[in-house]
């Protein structure tokens, strides 16, 4: 926490929290700064395979100098979301970490500052201050969905969206998904999702593999940001009610929780194993195809090859939707792989949609 000593630190003068800094025009500043990294932007760069671009570390230069002048919760959030966005995982944890040292070292003296009434009235802007880490659209839940935490060669950037989704079963996702969506909608939500676990799984197998120390420190990074964020809900509990009654960051917590369970599941998986020269293979046996099981063999047989020696490589996940397809009818595999054409081909063709019956 040395590195964040001047945010502990406290002001010089009378006050120990300094001034309010809601009407300062360098926190307006700061947050002009952020104010492009929204859910919708996001996305649109996502579409095209980029990022929103902000100089997070001209932010936390500009909060570091901001924080000579007081001790602000608001301003402390921001500082978070720069922190996680320029050190990753190990950011996030130091950025929580300062914020539950802040709660239990200024509490009575923070800002924004306390109003009168009972703790959770007294301090309801507090609260609410605290409730942007947990914003969706402009907060530090909707920058761990888009921020890429590795790469891997052939199978693309890992987001901490993509970590939390990768443990998930499709049943799980459409329980969260919105209500009233037809077959259709829900099936190819599952099939995405499917898509996208398996890239995710495949990544997690490749970094674990490949670059054992950057996947070890993803692990321990998760695991301070949950005990740091285990520790501010701890000092707000005090605070703000009795029978541990406080903030609680559910959302946040869930994201971290799913995040972890991925990466545990790839830990747990044994090191693939180096493949065998030829000449060491028994004769393999002539693989006859006769039969759809038969190419189901087959598949199976590539997919484990390729997760036992290549564990990064993208053909797995390209061969389990073949597997998936080969069951299939004409109208399936149209459906698979090319579903807005579907609707024109029934209407030239003639054939009625069985869904709508």
């Amino acid at each position: 926490m040395s590195e964040l000593r001047e945010f502990l630190d406290p002001i010089e003068g009378d006050a120990p929290s300094g001034a309010d800094l809601r009407n300062d025009p360098r926190f307006h500043a700061i947050e002009r700064l952020i104010e492009p990294a929204r859910r919708a932007a996001r996305q649109a760069a996502a579409e095209t395979g980029s990022q929103v671009q902000l100089d997070w570390s001209a932010i936390v230069a500009e909060a570091r100098a901001l924080a000579t002048s007081g001790r602000d919760l608001r301003l402390l959030v921001i500082l978070l979301r720069a922190l996680t966005a320029e050190e990753g995982l190990a950011g996030l944890a130091s950025g929580l970490d300062l914020l539950a040292r802040t709660v239990e070292s200024y509490w009575d003296t923070l800002h924004p500052a306390l109003r009168e009434g009972p703790p959770q009235e007294a301090a309801m802007r507090r609260v609410n201050a605290l409730r942007q880490i947990e914003n969706a659209d402009a907060g530090l839940l909707g920058d761990l969905e888009f921020q890429p935490m590795f790469e891997m060669r052939a199978l693309g950037a890992v987001t901490g969206g993509d970590l939390a989704a990768g443990g998930l079963r499709a049943a799980q996702v459409l329980a969260e998904a919105p209500r009233g969506l037809g077959a259709r909608e829900t099936s190819e939500i599952a099939a995405a999702h499917e898509a996208r676990a398996a890239r995710v799984a495949a990544a997690c197998r490749g970094l674990k593999a490949e670059r054992p120390a950057e996947f070890e420190g993803l692990a321990t990074g998760l695991a301070h940001a949950q005990a740091a964020l285990g520790r501010l809900e701890a000092a707000l509990a005090k605070e703000l009610g009795t029978n541990g009654a406080g903030l609680r960051f559910t959302a946040l917590s869930t994201q971290l929780q799913r995040m972890a369970a991925t990466l545990g599941t790839a830990a747990a998986e044994p090191a693939p194993l180096a493949a065998e020269a030829p000449a060491a293979l028994p004769e393999a046996p002539a693989l006859g195809i006769a039969s759809r099981r038969d190419v189901e063999r087959c598949l199976d047989l590539i997919i484990e090859f390729y997760e036992r020696t290549e564990p990064s490589s993208p053909i797995p996940h390209l061969a389990r939707r073949m597997r998936r397809m080969v069951p299939m009818n004409f109208l399936q595999l149209m459906e698979e792989v090319a579903p807005s054409g579907m609707k024109e081909f029934r209407a030239v063709a003639g054939v009625a949609d069985e869904r709508t019956k």
